[in-house]
């Protein structure tokens, strides 16, 4: 086999002249690659204006729950993000997650402690702290409560937040026209 000079081979022994055209870079391709911005603008603003109107200003941080009617209040004040404690007729429920019944708690007169509450806040107050090392723990707890609740159930929830160190409590209302 004979030695040939190096360069371009691939398909070049093709005796065709439009193969080796191609092969050679001579198609006549243009150099320049055209961006096409305007579509990406159009997706830009679309996703802009998505964002925008899910954007909710008014500091509204919960969902209700479907089986609690929350009274409602004249002097009311922005929320702030907490942990929220849901007391409906059936459960005490802490950010959705089931920690006591309430009929049980509401059949005994004495003020008794919710351990599985006062647990679950006590690692909330701990990863708190992990994630504000600088900042003293502001304590606060949101009571969203049924309004035909026992008030018995209600003060035992209070007792056990107390207790994991959640002094400052606030309740969830329905804010009527005085409101903020």
């Amino acid at each position: 086999m004979p030695v040939h000079v190096p360069g371009k081979v691939l398909l070049h022994h093709i005796p065709l002249k439009f193969v080796r055209d191609k092969v050679s870079g001579g198609g006549k391709k243009s150099v320049d690659m055209a961006l096409p911005l305007v579509p990406f603008i159009d997706f830009l603003i679309t996703l802009i204006v998505f964002l925008i109107m899910q954007f909710s200003s008014s500091g509204e941080l919960m969902t209700t729950v479907a089986t609690i009617t929350m009274p409602t209040a004249h002097n009311t004040e922005s929320l702030e993000i907490s942990p929220i404690v849901a007391i409906d007729a059936n459960i005490v429920a802490l950010d959705g997650n089931r920690m006591a019944d309430t009929a049980s708690l509401a059949s005994n007169p004495t003020l008794e402690r919710i351990e599985p509450l006062i647990q679950n806040l006590e690692t909330l107050k701990r990863n708190w702290s992990v994630l504000h090392p600088a900042e003293p723990f502001p304590g606060n707890v949101i009571l969203q409560a049924d309004i035909g609740v026992d008030f018995r159930v209600i003060k035992k929830v209070m007792f056990s937040a107390a207790q994991a160190g959640y002094t400052n409590v606030s309740f969830a209302v329905n804010s009527t026209q005085g409101g903020e």
